[in-house]
């Protein structure tokens, strides 16, 4: 991007949005930032001091901004002598999302965009004799935080315990799409009330990992066997997938007694492959294919 004057560009693009400067090439006048993944060239433009619609550098940059909350980065934009222009929810590469428009120094608009906004639906619904399975919402974080603030029932979850309703209501996102395939995260329901979660992520090739959590409250009591035998009706006969693995703790026996009474085949152990809390546990891997479960449900081929 042509800047007129590199100084007033880095105090904007470095010194209000944060990005850093990874090196500069003297040579070619290029000083490149990072943005997260990407990039952003500046040279300096010589004999330019502002650039309106007529001499457009470009129509706009985009800039990703996660976590994204409009109010602090609006204060802080502001804060900094920052003109916040039109605000609103704008279609980018990952769907649907919030924006805030700005200008820099030079008037190219500069659009910072959050994370495509969740899409949310109402079927299919998953029923079982005790329990209905709909897909996630944005509306379960309440009744879901409790369970990921718990340390015993996260003991062998992915993460340690989260604390607060925005980091619950990023976990939701994360499961829903863009960010994961449609159909494929679902709210344990009983009696009306979300109670836990089982979802499919990483699916590919037709392969999927399931994962699941339930309140405390109600383990031991054959709930998770149910979702489970639920969502492989649903991985199998709806999805079409033709695996669908478990990654266990070795040390959760309950989860591993599940695995064995839903019908999942050990497959073996991956030595210290997943770092958590600074420390390096083993995985018991468990699955089951489409062939397997036909058979088990006596669908033939």
């Amino acid at each position: 991007m042509r800047v007129p004057d590199m100084g007033v560009a880095l105090a904007f693009y470095r010194d209000v949005l944060g990005a850093q400067v990874e090196r500069t090439i003297e040579k070619f006048g290029i000083v490149q930032l990072r943005a997260g993944a990407s990039l952003i060239d500046l040279i300096e433009a010589k004999g330019v001091e502002r650039f309106t619609p007529a001499t457009a550098n470009v129509d706009h940059i985009c800039i990703r901004i996660e976590p994204f909350d409009e109010i602090a980065i609006e204060a802080y934009l502001s804060a900094r002598g920052v003109i916040v222009g039109e605000k609103g929810i704008r279609y980018g590469a990952q769907g649907e999302g919030p924006s805030i428009y700005v200008r820099d120094p030079f008037g190219t608009t500069v659009e910072l965009k959050g994370p495509a906004t969740p899409i949310e639906a109402d079927g299919p619904l998953l029923k079982t004799a005790r329990l209905v399975l709909r897909p996630m919402r944005g509306s379960d974080a309440d009744a879901l935080l409790p369970l990921f603030r718990d340390a015993e029932t996260l003991r062998y979850w992915a993460f340690t315990p989260i604390e607060t309703l925005a980091q619950m209501h990023e976990i939701i996102a994360g499961n829903l799409p863009p960010e994961n395939a449609p159909q494929s995260s679902f709210a344990i329901t009983r009696d009306g009330q979300a109670v836990g979660v089982v979802n499919f992520y990483r699916q590919q090739d037709g392969m999927a990992g399931l994962g699941y959590i339930l309140n405390k409250a109600l383990w031991g009591q054959g709930y998770v066997s149910e979702a489970i035998e639920a969502a492989l009706d649903h991985g199998f006969g709806t999805l079409n997938l033709h695996r669908i693995w478990l990654e266990i703790d070795p040390r959760n026996h309950a989860s591993i007694r599940v695995a064995q009474k839903c019908g999942f085949v050990a497959e073996g152990v991956a030595r210290e492959s997943f770092l958590l809390a600074g420390e390096y546990l083993d995985s018991l891997y468990y699955a089951m294919l489409r062939g397997e479960w036909l058979k088990m449900r006596g669908l033939g081929g």
